[in-house]
């Protein structure tokens, strides 16, 4: 049996929505639509990983790219932590931090410079501690 993680799963047009997924590619392929790209790392130790070809295949804009503010990612993605080379639970603080860190804009995601500078300045790094 495997392992489980809770996660953030961010859709476009949605709000990001706590869940408990099986910790296996064939699970996180699913999720985002294809194959993974993980790599954004935010602060407290925190992951994002989404499809790595999902502007390619016409997935619809979700979010500005915390990691590049000239950077929309393109269809579901979903947050974890990590330790070491394995993915691992966010803690009750780190979905509570980045629930409101995704909600949804205001007005649509464009992808814009000002939108993403906004955001990045809501991420409090000073948590960025091991876990």
């Amino acid at each position: 049996m495997d392992r489980t993680i809770d996660v953030l799963i961010v859709e476009p047009g949605k709000n990001p929505c706590p869940s408990t997924i099986a910790d296996n590619l064939e699970t996180l392929q699913q999720i985002v639509g294809g194959p993974i790209e993980a790599g954004s790392y935010l602060p407290q130790r925190v992951m994002l990983i989404c499809n790595g070809e999902g502007k390619n295949m016409g997935l619809p804009p979700n979010r500005p790219n915390p990691a590049d503010s000239t950077d929309t990612i393109c269809g579901t993605f979903l947050l974890c932590s990590f330790e070491g080379e394995h993915f691992a639970s966010l803690t009750p603080a780190q979905q509570t931090q980045f629930q409101a860190y995704f909600a949804l804009p205001s007005e649509p995601v464009q992808g814009g410079k000002e939108a993403s500078r906004h955001r990045t300045s809501q991420i409090d790094s000073s948590k960025d501690r091991p876990l």
